[in-house]
């Protein structure tokens, strides 16, 4: 057994993972050798690009890369270094521009990579000197999802259709609800955290189990719906929340939790109610009973994206009630750094006084600085502390909640667990990292 297997052991009903899974050199390292560079990796969404010559700089696991729309309209991804001497070639988050020159000598390259300026080329160089040998490096592979775009080095990865597979189904439900899409509002914010990026991707891929403990404060402060709200958004069917998690294959998963009223006729509380005939139109049966009365969905797109729309009465006042979206990625920077992105979403030409008051909720809750991922953040950065020495990271920790939960069939895509406060989704989370860094995986296959 390699040392990479031993770390998750899943034996007699007993799953447990060591503690330098998260805070080794080695293990990081070959993560970045055996999961982000064979990974399908979330770089940007679509409208951030909408015009030719609009492009945003982003890493790809961590090497840094540039996310382009050319003259063609096709949206591009290249290697942000280069091919002389290696020097970054853009230094803004974003902007508009027909080609990238670099600042040291000056190569200038096209939107798709080709080198197509080489500085005093005949007195430095030689007449002959040919250009297409030094394009920039690109990733092998391409595609978008609900104007979600993917890529990944690997020449040998399967479509990102196969690889979403059933999460497919769970983002069309968030991000294929709405006739024209969805778009990012403003620039995503950059944060960095002294933890790991496994934390994060953990906890969003459904950790129901924490949130009454960790974010009491948001209870206290009525940002839940609570029995009143209930009876004025529908006819109460239970006396608390219904929460169940999924596995959605190939280590992507979600929790989704619903408030305890009627799901019909289908209410999807939060969005304008003009948007309501367009979602159900939209969605599938399925697909409408996952929005129609949600309180949160959120996930994990293994290995690193994770997914949020969420629900609150009373970010503003009571009964300010709004949905947002929000996507994160996490860039692997060290076992102990943690590099993040944050995205807001919204419905593309929805009313101006909704979308700021969306984004004002997300700000406030799950954004950066909001007030339920401070909570977050001061596990994720306990937990690094608590193994900055030698001793306790040859420990391990416990992912065994739920191991006898109930498969529930409401009419969804993937393995859905009638549980909501269990660990289900962070098993399929390690055994598909497992299934990475095993010595004899050279390639990931379907769950």
């Amino acid at each position: 057994m390699s040392k990479m297997e031993s770390l998750v052991r899943e034996t007699n009903g007993n799953f447990t993972v060591g503690r330098r899974a998260w805070f080794d050199d080695e293990v990081h390292h070959e993560e970045l050798q055996k999961i982000f560079s064979k990974a399908w990796l979330f770089v940007g969404h679509e409208s951030e690009i909408p015009e030719p010559g609009d492009y945003v700089t982003r890493r790809l696991g961590v090497e840094p890369v540039i996310m382009t729309r050319d003259k063609e309209g096709e949206v591009r991804i290249v290697g942000n270094t280069c091919r002389h001497r290696g020097i970054r070639l853009c230094r803004a988050d974003r902007g508009n521009s027909s080609h990238f020159r670099c600042p040291y000598h000056g190569w200038t390259y096209a939107a798709n990579g080709d080198l197509t300026g080489v500085t005093n080329v005949r007195e430095i160089f030689d007449a002959s000197f040919d250009k297409k040998r030094f394009p920039l490096y690109t990733p092998a592979k391409i595609d978008s999802v609900f104007g979600l775009v993917f890529a990944t080095w690997d020449p040998a990865a399967p479509s990102l259709e196969e690889f979403l597979g059933d999460a497919l189904w769970y983002l069309g439900s968030i991000f294929g609800a709405f006739d024209d899409g969805v778009e990012v509002v403003g620039s995503p914010v950059r944060t960095k955290m002294q933890t790991n990026w496994k934390l994060e991707s953990e906890n969003l891929s459904g950790d129901g189990y924490h949130t009454p403990i960790t974010h009491q404060s948001a209870f206290v402060l009525g940002m839940f719906a609570g029995p009143d709200e209930w009876e004025q958004m529908g006819d109460v069917v239970a006396k608390k929340f219904r929460g169940r998690v999924v596995d959605a294959g190939n280590g992507h998963t979600f929790r989704v939790h619903h408030l305890p009223i009627a799901a019909e006729p289908p209410k999807f509380h939060g969005f304008p109610e003009e948007l309501w005939p367009q979602m159900e139109r939209n969605l599938d049966p399925g697909q409408i009973d996952v929005q129609s009365r949600l309180s949160i969905i959120h996930g994990n797109i293994f290995p690193n994206l994770t997914v949020m729309e969420n629900f609150k009465t009373s970010t503003e006042s009571k009964g300010s009630a709004t949905r947002y979206m929000r996507l994160t990625v996490q860039y692997p920077l060290g076992p102990y750094e943690d590099e993040m992105l944050w995205w807001n979403l919204v419905p593309k030409g929805v009313d101006e006084t909704w979308r700021q008051q969306s984004s004002r909720a997300y700000l406030r809750t799950n954004g950066p600085t909001g007030m339920l991922q401070v909570d977050d953040n001061e596990n994720f950065a306990g937990f690094a502390d608590s193994h900055s020495g030698e001793v306790l990271r040859d420990g391990e920790i416990v992912l065994e909640a739920g191991m006898n939960d109930t498969i529930d069939e409401p009419g969804w895509r993937g393995t859905v667990y009638d549980a909501d406060k269990t660990e289900q989704t962070m098993r399929a989370f390690w055994r598909r990292w497992a299934h990475y860094m095993e010595d004899d995986a050279s390639a990931p296959t379907p769950a």
